[in-house]
């Protein structure tokens, strides 16, 4: 496959990531992001892409968490969606830095 198809997915995939609350559709796109990457395998470009893509979860989480915090102070009824919404960014964001994580080792290991 085409390095530059499997990063367009990447990124198609991550921003899906940032804004579906469905577990279940995040699950399938979870599975699907962790296929595009390994295609891409080993990749400076691809490190790149994840540090931001961490950076960018790690702001939706600090919103996220804010905007729960005002649900919690007013009782909304909206207050287990947003739970649920910040729980699925974090899982999100802990696929990347997994990600991330085992390409530098690799990239270690292999120099």
């Amino acid at each position: 496959m085409d390095p530059f198809i499997a990063r367009m997915n990447v990124k198609n995939f991550t921003n899906r990531l940032r804004t579906e609350a469905d577990p279940g559709i995040r699950a399938r796109l979870h599975r699907l992001l962790l296929e595009e990457e390994d295609r891409l395998g080993r990749d400076l470009e691809l490190l790149i892409d994840l540090e931001r893509t961490i950076a960018g979860f790690d702001t939706a989480i600090q919103t996220q968490t804010e905007l729960v915090a005002s649900f919690e102070q007013g009782e909304s009824d909206s207050l287990a969606g947003a739970r649920r919404f910040l729980d699925g960014l974090v899982q999100s964001r802990t696929l990347c830095k997994d990600y991330h994580r085992r390409l530098v080792n690799s990239a270690r290991t292999t120099d």
